[in-house]
């Protein structure tokens, strides 16, 4: 038996990235979102889980929007 690998997909909350992780979950793929809309992407996670019955994990703002340079 071919297991399906997990396909981590970014930008998850609209867009291409919600596209993907549509697409990837209707073939059967166990996903990982990553974005910063935590609402709109547990929206996603939550239809698709319903829909397709894979398992979906997220990340979210795991980084900051901007990053700080400190100068020396």
């Amino acid at each position: 038996m071919t297991q399906i690998p997990a396909a981590l997909i970014t930008g998850a909350s609209t867009g291409i990235g919600a596209t993907y992780a549509e697409r990837f979950a209707r073939r059967g793929h166990d996903l990982v979102l990553v974005a910063r809309d935590a609402a709109r992407m547990e929206a996603l996670a939550s239809r698709l889980r319903q829909e397709t019955g894979v398992m979906i994990g997220n990340i979210v703002n795991a980084l900051p929007a901007k990053r700080y340079r400190t100068h020396a």
